[in-house]
């Protein structure tokens, strides 16, 4: 193999059951690759880029492309979802981008889920065969790309010898990478304005791959769960804080309460052990003290359920360390008996609702005005064995109770299964709901369960802080924060800027209407103050028919209506 000075990496954007890599998000691929790269090869230059960024000229990325030694391609979605910070990469743009005459010559590589499970195309349908991109990708990596890569570049093997199956058999083998990968961080396209949140790893795999865990899923597929020690993540965490990182999300793992547990890889739902996480998440605030985000993802209902005393003690730890508006993610996939039966899924419902309850009793607190701490998050999954049309009935039952009981829910994904090989569900769907009825469904869903739900978690007056710009629809602006599934914000537009934290007035079923907070009647536009709940045109016009409201006594006598406390704690006028 010649020598290797330039690589051209190319972010087609990844979404897998542990990993989430869609801006704002950076997965672990990326860093863990340069990081290799690094290790055997530490003068080669990368070159990090985004697909959004390269489809702005695909004829321009081609032309630069053309001078690089080696092209690897990081890709794709493998767990439905609908995305504003990015648009992953297309089967269709895989091929047309890299098949440009100029690359010929160029060895170009595929790495991440396409390569490894197949090409997910959207929910409801079977993945295709990774091989579908070759041509025009030489070399398909299935094993881990990073230490592939490694081995190749240090011995200056070609890949034609490659072992491109080689799969860790332990996570120390990765810790060389892991900080080293860090300084590619500073290549995202919203690294300059902090608009970055790292995905950190903690254990690869899923402690119920003794009974073959969920039919769908491919963390079953890793075998023995390979867990990262406390001060390999700690050390990666201060890399990416020295750097400038201000964001984490533990995501890479099946279920977070059971991380450090001396149980995983013997039984299917080990033991939490707090004292392993409260060791984890102590040593990151001391590495990292002034972070903005500190978010958790993956759950498992049932070991909440099987072990409620030592996951009240996990919940309490992660409270004391944390950012507050975190998300437990419970991938609950059906409440059927029969699609739970025939998937292998992790709890009936009983044991759901129980963890759902455990979790409002110690997550549910909040600061004043603000989010409640940490909430679950519910995944239901269409197109299982065993599915019929009473599993509509059997979910739509458990999301009323869980409404009727006040409980809260952070956020419900209705998704459809993608077929991918290397699980037990394989290329089979198991679907009988027709794709009307599921979509007829999702509504009810998010008519007549997300819109309550949605008011109960963030009420009017709730202040989000530390809102971005992440794209513009119409009129308004689309905000969010940074964190694990965060809350989309529509606020009017304004001549202003873009402000740093917003408040509540108004609720949709997926979304909020917010305006600046604190709020400032006097420089308040129409358009502001019609988005009020309670307000209306007519009101909102006869307030700005005052020159300069000086005080809430002439908004309120302007209004002929006494404001609510949550919108008139909000002002602050201008003298």
């Amino acid at each position: 193999m010649k020598p290797v000075e330039h690589i051209g990496l190319i972010d087609g954007y990844v979404d897998e059951p542990t990993v989430l890599g869609v801006p704002p998000y950076m997965s672990i691929y990326p860093r863990y690759i340069s990081g290799a790269v690094w290790s055997v090869s530490p003068h080669t230059q990368i070159h990090y880029q985004a697909i959004d960024q390269v489809r702005v000229s695909f004829a321009n990325a081609q032309t630069f492309w053309s001078k690089m030694d080696l092209l690897i391609l990081i890709a794709g979605m493998i767990v439905p979802g609908k995305y504003i910070g990015g648009t992953p990469i297309s089967v269709r743009e895989a091929r047309s981008l890299f098949s440009a005459p100029s690359l010929e010559d160029i060895p170009k590589i595929l790495v991440g889920p396409w390569a490894k499970f197949g090409c997910g195309l959207e929910g409801g349908k079977i993945a295709l065969s990774s091989d579908t991109l070759a041509p025009p990708f030489d070399y398909i990596i299935k094993g881990d790309p990073e230490i592939v890569l490694a081995r190749s570049l240090a011995s200056s093997t070609s890949f034609e010898d490659a072992d491109l199956n080689y799969t860790r058999t332990s996570a120390r083998e990765i810790e060389p990478y892991t900080t080293k990968g860090a300084h590619i961080v500073p290549q995202f396209p919203g690294f300059s304005i902090g608009h970055i949140i790292c995905e950190i790893e903690t254990y690869r795999g899923c402690p119920r791959y003794l009974t073959g865990g969920c039919s769908f899923c491919v963390e079953p597929s890793y075998g023995i769960p390979q867990q990262r020690t406390v001060e390999s993540i700690v050390s990666e965490i201060e890399e990416l804080y020295r750097l400038g990182v201000r964001a984490f999300r533990l995501g890479h793992q099946a279920d977070l309460f059971t991380y450090g547990s001396s149980e995983i890889g013997e039984v299917e739902f080990p033991t939490p052990d707090a004292a392993a996480i409260e060791h984890l998440f102590s040593g990151i605030r001391m590495v990292a003290p002034d972070l903005g985000v500190l978010h958790i993802d993956n759950v498992n209902p049932g070991t909440i359920a099987q072990h409620p005393e030592e996951s009240k003690q996990v919940a309490k730890v992660i409270i004391r360390y944390h950012t507050p508006g975190d998300v437990a993610a419970f991938g609950v996939e059906s409440t059927d008996p029969e699609v739970i039966r025939r998937n292998n899924l992790k709890a009936d419902v009983d044991e759901v609702l129980s963890a759902i309850r455990l979790l409002n009793e110690i997550g549910g607190m909040r600061n004043p005005w603000g989010l409640p701490h940490l909430l679950p998050g519910i995944n239901l999954l269409y197109g299982l064995p065993g599915e019929s049309t009473r599993t509509i009935e059997h979910n739509m039952d458990f999301l009323t109770q869980v409404l009727n009981e006040g409980l809260l829910i952070r956020r419900i994904n209705v998704r459809q299964v993608i077929g991918l090989e290397g699980t037990s569900l394989g290329t089979n769907s198991g679907t009988r709901i027709k794709r009307n009825q599921f979509f007829r469904h999702k509504e009810e869903i998010r008519t007549t369960i997300d819109l309550e739900m949605i008011r109960k978690v963030a009420p009017p007056g709730t202040v989000l802080t530390s809102v971005f710009l992440e794209d513009e629809e119409g009129n308004h602006y689309l905000l969010r924060q940074l964190g694990t599934y965060p809350l989309l914000c529509h606020m009017p537009k304004t001549d202003g800027l873009i402000p740093n934290d917003v408040f509540v007035v108004d609720h949709g079923p997926r979304s909020l209407t917010v305006l600046p907070y604190p709020f400032i009647p006097q420089e308040a536009s129409l358009s502001q103050w019609k988005a009020i709940s309670g307000i209306g045109a007519k009101r909102a016009t006869r307030i700005k028919s005052i020159a300069s409201p000086k005080n809430l006594d002439d908004i309120q006598q302007v209004l002929d209506m006494e404001l609510p406390e949550w919108l008139s704690r909000t002002f602050h006028f201008e003298n």
